[in-house]
């Protein structure tokens, strides 16, 4: 039984492992990300009780169970760390939303691993547990970019976001559903490393997005070196529901204060007083 409950737990750590590691230069504290991860886990037992009445078949498969899986993994991040000070750049908003799914997909390994043995615990290594990181980072990458966004405009970035996720997690379910080992190799070689390139991504345009400190570099490798090289030796954040969010940079080649207002997100002018797009005094 061991044996089983390592491999259905692995590999969501190992992964769970990559994306931390993406965060390198300001890495969220593990505190928070455990607990993430663990409210995720959390997240299969209120799943369960939501679907169970549900009969087997497609539409509990390809509808029901993404939309609710996706909203309660979302749930977990958004209010236990959005609102928190260590959620203070876009790529946090990925972090958090891979600790969500990856917890979500080791508790539910762990069952179906229990039952179905070795083969199901490879299967769902490869197939099930990147899927769900995949799918929460799709809104996890909104979640983070919205967060540093004109108030209007968050709402949408998020509902898109979480739409996506469960468009994707949609097409997995209904892909095994369906089309059984058609569908997993559909999953395995187009869906799982598509996925991958796409979150690949998204963590890069996270680091390269104005309100975060990636933004200063000239690339967005997680090389140490590139920040001392970039002269940033020091970087300070205030939480957006204070007065003002600003990161002050020793950078020679950008000495001025990058701030951005706590209400629309935009970016204003080193020593304003108040913000150029909403009036809001900074």
């Amino acid at each position: 039984m061991i044996e089983l409950l390592v491999l259905a737990i692995a590999p969501a750590l190992f992964i769970l492992w990559y994306v931390y590691r993406k965060d390198c230069y300001d890495p969220e504290p593990l505190r928070l990300v455990v607990r993430v991860f663990l409210l995720g886990a959390l997240a299969v037992i209120p799943a369960a009780v939501i679907e169970f009445p549900f009969p087997p078949g497609i539409i509990t498969s390809a509808v029901v169970a993404p939309v609710v899986e996706e909203l309660l993994k979302f749930s977990a991040v958004f209010y236990c760390v959005y609102r928190h000070p260590e959620f203070d750049e876009p790529v946090d908003g990925i972090v958090y939303a891979a600790a969500a799914g990856l917890g979500f997909a080791a508790l539910e390994n762990c069952i179906y691993v229990l039952e179905g043995g070795v083969t199901v615990g490879i299967l769902r290594a490869v197939a099930s547990v990147p899927g769900h990181m995949i799918f929460s980072c799709t809104w996890g990458f909104a979640l983070g970019i919205a967060k540093y966004r004109p108030a209007p405009k968050r709402g949408w970035l998020i509902a898109a976001g979480i739409a996506a996720a469960i468009f994707l997690h949609a097409v997995f379910n209904f892909s095994l559903e369906v089309f059984e080992g058609a569908g997993l190799l559909f999953i395995l070689i187009l869906l799982i490393p598509s996925g991958w390139w796409f979150t690949r991504r998204n963590i890069r345009t996270a680091h390269a997005d104005p309100a975060s400190v990636f933004s200063l570099l000239q690339g967005p490798s997680c090389d140490r070196n590139k920040v001392q090289k970039a002269g940033i030796s020091e970087v300070t954040k205030v939480h957006p529901d204070h007065t003002s969010q600003e990161k002050t940079v020793s950078d020679p080649n950008r000495p001025e204060t990058t701030r951005f207002c706590t209400r629309c997100g935009t970016q204003v002018t080193s020593g304003a007083r108040f913000c150029e797009h909403c009036g809001i005094m900074l």
